[in-house]
């Protein structure tokens, strides 16, 4: 038989009385928690971890849609003719630049063969 059987074997044996009961259920009242101060801690811990469960969510979210936004393949398209060019010859007058300003800024015509090859190409 070990030691900790004995001492239990003796501690049954023995009925411990207490001169004052109530004085001890006292200290152990006293010495649980509030209920309130508990229920008050829990509450802010659930706010905390609302707000930054709120937080870490926008946060992947924005993560995302910035990694999505690198990764896309980027369609540039080069413009064939400019509204206005720098290149002109040293020679120009004001009114030649302002001609070739606007015959460039003017819609070119599109002849029917394109008109058709427009309404009828497959995507």
């Amino acid at each position: 038989m070990t030691q900790t059987d004995e001492l239990l074997d003796r501690l049954q044996g023995q009925m411990p009385m207490l001169k004052n009961p109530d004085a001890m259920v006292d200290d152990i009242m006293a010495n649980l928690p509030d209920r309130d101060a508990l229920a008050e801690k829990a509450s802010k811990g659930q706010a905390l971890l609302v707000a930054l469960r709120t937080v870490t969510s926008a946060a992947a979210v924005l993560l995302i849609g910035l990694f999505i936004y690198v990764n896309q393949s980027v369609k540039t398209e080069v413009q064939s003719t400019y509204a206005y060019t720098t290149d002109f010859p040293r020679s120009s007058t004001l009114e030649n630049m302002y001609t070739r300003y606007l015959q460039a800024s003017q819609p070119k015509p599109i002849s029917y063969t394109q008109i058709k090859r427009m309404l009828y190409a497959k995507d």
